[in-house]
């Protein structure tokens, strides 16, 4: 049976035991810290006051961009690795995009704004109110791009891992700006690589998403966007006739060339992924 989430809650400051005081507030006997509780959500950190909430998209195995669905793909086989009662927490959750994946699992979710479908709110790169060695997989899901200190995340998710535990990742690489003003970083594999050993962490998979036809129709909708729209009505004309007919060439290549796969980095010539799939493992 899932625990209930106050009872895998310690003192940020002190790591000891938080009680529950009426409905709204947390409260350490020992040190005196407190954290308020809103509609039953633990709030350990302020949500930024330039941040907006982001709208619930419908989300699922084949629904989204390819990249989604080989997110999804890639969760739910770690997933189903993992040992029945292990614990796991969902780190920049959001709106549960991936929470079908856990079911029937013991699985807690966080955010740094109070999304009615997380557990608890709190900006684990600044403070940590679980004990150290709490959970057996941490998962990150097209997170740490929007994360500008990701450095003290990863170390932190460190802290409340077991040793041998999993830090699960999808980071894109090759995407478009989204969720501006927050989305700072794109992470090539020496980077994360680096980023797990400073971690304490080994590397147990890098893998790449390579679709190289997601990228040409991107590209693609980017030219009718943004290149085509100033242009004067006749070579706008022309541009737009253009796009169709490559377009129409575009959809009849991807009937004759490789579908988008996941494959490690290692065994991979193309440099140009649309985004990183990772598994980390604790140091023991």
């Amino acid at each position: 049976m899932k625990k209930d989430i106050l009872s895998l809650l310690v003192c940020p400051r002190c790591q000891q035991k938080l009680a529950l005081v009426g409905a709204d507030k947390l409260h350490c006997n020992n040190c005196g810290y407190e954290a308020s509780m809103l509609n039953g959500k633990p709030i350990f950190t302020d949500v930024p006051a330039t941040i907006q909430p982001w709208e619930k998209v419908e989300r699922g195995p084949d629904k989204g961009t390819t990249w989604r669905r080989s997110n999804w793909r890639f969760l739910n086989d770690e997933v189903k690795t993992l040992a029945p009662e292990a614990l796991i927490l969902d780190v920049g959750a959001g709106h549960g995009d991936f929470a079908d994946i856990f079911e029937e699992k013991n699985y807690y979710s966080l955010d740094i704004v109070p999304y009615a479908e997380v557990d608890l709110v709190c900006d684990l790169g600044q403070t940590i109110p679980f004990k150290t060695g709490t959970f057996d997989a941490v998962v990150l899901m097209n997170v740490l791009e929007h994360v500008y200190e990701n450095r003290g995340l990863v170390q932190n998710i460190g802290k409340i891992l077991k040793p041998g535990g999993k830090l699960i990742i999808t980071v894109p690489f090759l995407l478009k700006v989204h969720q501006a003003p927050f989305d700072f970083s794109r992470y090539t594999p020496y980077y994360l690589s680096q980023l797990a050993q400073e971690a304490g962490f080994n590397v147990e998979k890098l893998n790449g998403y390579y679709d190289t036809l997601y990228l040409l129709n991107e590209s693609l909708g980017n030219l009718w966007l943004y290149s085509i729209g100033s242009r004067p009505a006749v070579q706008r004309f022309l541009a737009k006739g253009l796009v169709f007919i490559i377009q129409r060439l575009i959809n009849g290549l991807g009937k004759l060339s490789e579908k988008g796969a996941i494959r490690p980095v290692s065994a991979e010539k193309n440099p140009a992924p649309v985004g990183y799939l990772v598994v980390l493992e604790k140091k023991a």
